[in-house]
């Protein structure tokens, strides 16, 4: 029979661990860290001193959790569900949504000054690349999902009697349009592949809540589009900040660029990375090459050069220094405005967004803060229990309202059963 344990975050937003057992078959989906443990045990100054403290207080996994695994896959590149490779006690393959992605930001932490350096992977650990719609050696599959990383899996595990969808991440409305969606994910959303493939039956359901209880305004990707275009209607200079994995709400600032004839600059090395991988882009963007100092395929400009009527993405840790620099070769607009994309998952990003807008406010900078969440709200749940249709069993994950989320469930399935 069928094991599925829990062994972490069932009462927290992130440190996703899931353990199948399965016969002779042992798989782990996620094995995140706790940024809500990390948080309260360390600030700038209070260190860890390694991986042992990190296991000791929660913020990793334990290491006896590992034991007999097959392999562990991995949704999406946010830490709190990627967690620290280096954590992992023995040698197994690390299934991941993309290697490249993984060993450039590898290499970042290998340099790091602060605890990211204790990230990385061990010598025995290999890492294999996960290959959307394929039915692997351990019978996992993973399917594309919109979220706010990139590439972001839900994934399926087809076992002997009996099968499991773990979510993941995800959120049900995209940025982008379906054609394009499955362009760059090269293939369909999960819940159009389910829809199509009436023949894969999901017997145990694993589903995050991240929005269970919010009370946040249910902003969708739709809705953040014209409120966007609303703003940056008729400005002369625009600054847009992001996460460096977010592919949709990136390829949608582009679209609107595109839209109101606006050049769109990047200044930002991640950011820069994140649009090379982007095929058949709806503007071309340039790179500012104070900024971005690789080699790239992208056309570089100088800051000196930044024109009116630009879109200039930059990353919420560098838009303090770009504005300084503007300010100093005088480029910065008289017209500019702001708009910050509220990082997810927010703890792990270490926002302080009273300390950016004061900058903003200082350089009679016009900003605004916006949130397209990466995940579902609580009104869709029961559109997505309609759709896939768990047969046995739901398991609740990566919530801090355990209990609100089982009364909501109990409610829906009652009244779609």
């Amino acid at each position: 029979m069928m094991k599925i344990k829990i062994l972490n975050g069932l009462t927290s937003i992130g440190g996703n661990f899931v353990r199948i057992e399965d016969g002779d078959k042992i798989i782990i989906f996620d094995q995140g860290i706790r940024f809500d443990l990390m948080n309260r045990f360390y600030s700038s100054f209070i260190t860890p001193r390694g991986i042992t403290e990190l296991r000791n207080i929660g913020v990793l996994p334990n290491p006896e959790w590992y034991e007999g695994t097959d392999g562990v896959y991995i949704s999406h590149m946010h830490l709190d569900h990627l967690g620290a490779l280096s954590n992992i006690p023995h040698k197994t393959k690390v299934y991941l949504p993309s290697r490249a992605v993984y060993e450039y930001v590898e290499e970042k932490w290998c340099t790091s000054p602060t605890w990211l350096s204790l990230i990385p992977r061990k010598y025995y650990i290999e890492i294999e690349e996960l290959k959307p719609f394929q039915n692997d050696k351990n019978n996992v599959m993973a399917v594309p999902v919109s979220h706010s990383a990139f590439p972001a899996y839900a994934l399926i595990y087809l076992g002997k009697n009996e099968s499991v969808l773990y979510t993941g991440d995800f959120r049900i409305e995209s940025f982008l349009e379906p054609t394009i969606f499955h362009e760059i994910n090269r293939g369909e959303d999960l819940f159009t592949f389910l829809e199509e493939n009436k023949d894969i039956k999901i017997d145990f359901l694993i589903i995050e809540g991240t929005n269970i209880g919010s009370d946040r305004v249910p902003i969708t990707p739709v809705e953040t589009t014209k409120i966007i275009n609303k703003l940056v209607k008729d400005r002369k200079q625009v600054l847009a900040t992001l996460h460096s994995l977010d592919v949709e709400y990136a390829y949608t600032l582009l679209s609107i660029a595109e839209e109101m004839k606006m050049q769109v600059v990047i200044a930002s090395i991640p950011l820069a990375k994140l649009l090379e991988r982007i095929p058949d882009l709806p503007s071309k963007p340039y790179v500012i090459e104070e900024y971005v100092d690789y080699p790239t395929p992208l056309e570089k400009t100088s800051i000196e050069n930044v024109n009116e009527k630009t879109l200039i993405l930059v990353s919420y840790r560098e838009i303090i220094e770009l504005i300084k620099d503007l300010n100093m070769t005088g480029t910065l607009s008289k017209d500019c405005l702001s708009i910050i994309s509220e990082p997810e998952p927010q703890m792990e990003e270490g926002s302080e967004y009273h300390v950016v807008a004061n900058w903003l406010s200082l350089m009679g900078i016009e900003s605004y803060r916006i949130r397209a969440s990466g995940h579902y709200y609580q009104y869709q749940l029961e559109t997505i229990l309609t759709k896939i249709k768990p047969r046995k069993n739901i398991k609740i994950i990566h919530t801090e309202k355990p209990e609100l989320f089982q009364q909501m469930l109990k409610r829906i399935i009652g009244k779609i059963s």
